[in-house]
């Protein structure tokens, strides 16, 4: 088990209700997510495990898109997951979220068709993202894919100068320099490939398979 301090999603609890409000619209996070949707292809009769939640916001795309896919999502944050299930009810859409660490997935191995993760990799000291890498690949299926959005190393001098400001909060450096390739790669990943580029190309979104 790894030991680390729990970060909420935006460092501060008192935030946390204010997540969506402060994310979806100011940094493009819903557009973001919808690219991310397009991605993914046909859901429908597959599992999904949505790890780092958050809000479900993400998880309830997909469920709305695809009502015949089986979604869970997964978060540290117990107050965040109230707002996710409550988000859920009003949407009238059939999600189960869990509480649990990236780093030790409470599922049997090869038990996902896709995993998804956005905006969560960052939170984690790079020992805990190396087990979280592990983990999400251990739980997909030989022929599962992972999907993801995260914080990734900038593709020009301007997102270079303004991550070179964001580099002493939270565990984001490993990300800028480049860790998120190598790490899923050592996880056994395979064709790992940054698709799309967000705010400067400091935020990639990304996909791999486990074969």
């Amino acid at each position: 088990m790894t030991n680390q301090k729990y970060i909420p999603a935006l460092s501060l609890k008192w935030l946390t209700p204010f997540y969506d409000w402060l994310v979806d619209q100011p940094m493009s996070g819903l557009r973001m997510r919808k690219d991310m949707l397009a991605q993914m292809g046909d859901l429908n009769s597959k599992r999904i495990l949505d790890v780092g939640c958050g809000t479900g916001t993400l998880a309830a795309m997909v469920k709305q898109m695809y009502p015949d896919a089986e979604v869970v999502g997964l978060d540290g944050d117990s107050q965040i997951l109230e707002i996710a299930r409550s988000k859920a009810k009003s949407l009238g859409v059939d999600i189960r979220f869990e509480q649990g660490m990236s780093f030790d997935l409470p599922y049997p191995d090869a038990s996902f068709d896709v995993v998804l993760t956005s905006f969560m990799l960052h939170h984690l000291e790079k020992d805990a993202k190396q087990k979280t890498a592990k983990e999400m690949y251990r739980v997909l299926r030989p022929d599962g894919r992972l999907i993801g959005m995260d914080f990734t190393e900038p593709r020009n001098i301007f997102g270079k100068t303004v991550m070179s400001l964001a580099r002493p909060f939270e565990r984001i450096a490993d990300n800028l320099d480049g860790f998120l390739p190598v790490m899923f790669h050592e996880a056994g990943f395979k064709n790992y490939q940054e698709t799309r580029y967000y705010l400067s190309g400091t935020i990639s979104l990304f996909q791999s398979s486990a074969n």
